[in-house]
């Protein structure tokens, strides 16, 4: 009995879940069309769009049901600085945690996501751009670096199964190096056990995210290029989720 109740109230908070998604998903691409494409893509209405944005994300993850969440800023971050911010990649929840940071982001996201028919359109609204050439978008991303936007990748490019630290691509760290931006890493945890990759079932957990310190690039060696970081920032994150596999025990 215990478990026909846990399958049914999971599938309630699923389908519940679900069915907001789609209506945020409705509301944002309604306002982008009546604050971007009617009265204007300024940088005024693009600011106040992100704006909305981050709010809307903030709720959503502090509202998934059946869940907690926990933001940790040891050091104070305030994300008005441009960087490349980065994180480790568990669960389609991930990029909503991340929006939540600050209202200044644009996403470097896949093309399927760019595309995708329930949220694309509030992709292209927010600028996040498709990852396809990395070196094409370079000029593009230095435009919005320049307007004050820090950018938002995910190194592993793809959502880990097992939650476990899969290889980093070298894009992220040859885009700080080429546009001369500090790093910001984020670890997010329990992302993966609430909505793993291979399911469409949440599932009760403990989510966290937790700001890493800037990596200032005057303070990085000349000698240390981005396939260098590439491996060191990989080995931060490993020992991250080591750490917290330790805790959880």
């Amino acid at each position: 009995m215990r478990r026909l109740f846990y399958i049914v109230r999971q599938t309630a908070y699923t389908l519940f879940s679900f069915c907001y998604f789609i209506f945020l998903a409705i509301d944002m691409t309604v306002r982008g069309f009546f604050l971007i494409t009617v009265c204007g893509a300024t940088e005024e209405h693009k600011k106040k769009y992100h704006r909305i944005l981050q709010k809307k994300a903030r709720f959503v993850i502090n509202h998934v049901p059946g869940t907690t969440f926990k933001y940790d800023n040891p050091h104070g971050e305030s994300f008005g600085q441009p960087s490349l911010i980065i994180s480790n990649h568990q669960s389609h929840l991930d990029l909503m945690a991340i929006m939540m940071l600050t209202p200044n982001l644009i996403i470097l996201t896949k093309n399927w996501v760019w595309h995708n028919p329930f949220y694309g359109i509030v992709i292209r609204y927010a600028d996040f751009f498709p990852i396809s050439d990395t070196e094409q978008m370079v000029k593009k991303i230095t435009d919005k670096v320049k307007e004050g936007y820090s950018v938002m990748i995910f190194p592993e490019g793809t959502r880990s199964e097992d939650c476990h630290i899969q290889r980093f691509h070298r894009g992220a760290f040859y885009l700080a190096e080429k546009i001369g931006l500090d790093i910001v890493p984020v670890f997010i945890d329990g992302f993966g056990e609430v909505l793993p990759k291979k399911s469409f079932h949440l599932h009760p957990g403990e989510m966290s995210l937790e700001v890493l310190p800037r990596i200032r690039r005057q303070d990085v060696s000349s000698e240390v290029d981005y396939r260098v970081m590439t491996k060191q920032m990989r080995g931060i994150y490993i020992g991250k989720r080591n750490e917290k596999m330790r805790n959880h025990r």
